[in-house]
C-alpha cells in the first residue's frame, strides 16, 4: 500500500468518525443555557430583513471589538457595540423580535455572552489541536454549560478517530509510537481537510 494510499485511508477513518460529531462543530453555537438568538423569523413590516441577525453578529469588525471588549471589561466599549450593532439592525431591517433581543439590558448581556463563547472558541481550537486539556478553559467561562459539552464532543469524536487510526497503523507494524502517528495523521486531516477552519468560524 503507498503512503499516499494510506493518508487517504486514515482520512477516511477520521472523515467517518468526526461525521459521527454534534452538527454544531464550532462550539460558538448557540447554547442553551443562555438566552437564544431568535433565528431570521418572519418580519412582522413589509420590508424583509436585508441580514439575519447571524449574520450581523458574525461580522468580523463586530466579533474583534465585543471580544476586545469583554477582555478588557469595558463596558462602555461593549454598550458602543450594541449600539452599532442597532443601528445597523434597523439600516437592514432587522425583523422585531430579533432588534428587541439585542436591546436593553438583556440585549447588553447577551452580546457580551456571544463574546464570551467566541473568546472559547479562539482557546479551545488552539488546546484541541494540541491535545491539551480544557478544564482550565471550563473554569474560566463557567458559565458557558452548552458550549462545554459541545467541546467535550468534540474530544470524544477526535480521540475515537485517533484511537482507531492508531489501532490501524499497529496492525500494519509500522514502526514507532502508533498514537503519536496518528495525532499528526489527524492534525494533518483537519487541517487540510478544512475542518480546522470551519471550527474557527
Amino acid at each position: 500500500m503507498t503512503k499516499i494510499l494510506k493518508r487517504s485511508l486514515y482520512a477516511g477513518v477520521f472523515l467517518s468518525l468526526m461525521g459521527c460529531q454534534p452538527e454544531e462543530s464550532n462550539t460558538t453555537k448557540t447554547d442553551t443555557s443562555a438566552p437564544s438568538p431568535v433565528k431570521t423569523a418572519e418580519h412582522d413590516s413589509a420590508v424583509p430583513p436585508l441580514l439575519t441577525l447571524d449574520e450581523l453578529l458574525n461580522a468580523s469588525d463586530f466579533q474583534a471589538g465585543i471580544k476586545q471588549s469583554v477582555l478588557n471589561d469595558d463596558s462602555a466599549a461593549l454598550k458602543d457595540w450594541q449600539d452599532q450593532l442597532l443601528a445597523v439592525a434597523k439600516e437592514v431591517h432587522l425583523a422585531p423580535r430579533d432588534v428587541k433581543l439585542i436591546s436593553g439590558q438583556q440585549g447588553l448581556l447577551f452580546i457580551e455572552f456571544e463574546a464570551k463563547k467566541q473568546l472559547f472558541n479562539d482557546e479551545f481550537i488552539e488546546l484541541f489541536m494540541n491535545f491539551q486539556s480544557i478544564d482550565d478553559l471550563i473554569q474560566k467561562y463557567p458559565h458557558l454549560t452548552g458550549v462545554h459539552k459541545r467541546a467535550q464532543s468534540l474530544i470524544d469524536a477526535r480521540d475515537v478517530a485517533i484511537e482507531r487510526a492508531a489501532t490501524m497503523l499497529s496492525e500494519e507494524g509500522v514502526e514507532g509510537d502508533a498514537t503519536q502517528q496518528a495525532r499528526a495523521q489527524w492534525q494533518d486531516y483537519m487541517i487540510n481537510s478544512g475542518r480546522l477552519e470551519t471550527l474557527r468560524n
